[in-house]
């Protein structure tokens, strides 16, 4: 990673994560103060997929983007992941920012205020 490229919070990120030319999970943030925190927020929307990935990151605000892989870890690997070994489709991951309740994670300081 560029140094240069640095995330602070309150910039604007938009992130993509696809797997095998397939978009697994895309959103926009803009309360997340480092690439750490971005990374964590990827995870918790992903949990239980497994398997090489690519991630997209643009942080719109600083006016830069950049590509790279990310390996996606599930506690227990699933019995039915995103891909076959043969790489043909076994499941989509149903996830909606807009229908589905996030997961409990930890609030951080700014949230509770």
């Amino acid at each position: 990673m560029d140094y240069r490229k640095k995330i602070e919070y309150g910039d604007r990120i938009f992130a993509r994560l696809t797997m095998k030319g397939r978009t697994v999970v895309e959103f926009m943030i803009n309360q997340v103060a480092d690439m750490t925190q971005l990374i964590g927020e990827l995870r918790h929307l992903t949990y239980g997929v497994y398997g090489l990935a690519r991630l997209y990151i643009r942080n719109q605000t600083k006016g830069w983007s950049e590509e790279r892989p990310l390996m996606l870890y599930s506690p227990e690997r699933p019995s039915n992941p995103l891909f076959t070994p043969s790489g043909h489709v076994a499941a989509t991951p149903s996830y909606s920012p807009f229908s589905v309740s996030p997961a409990p994670h930890m609030a951080f300081p700014w949230e509770t205020h």
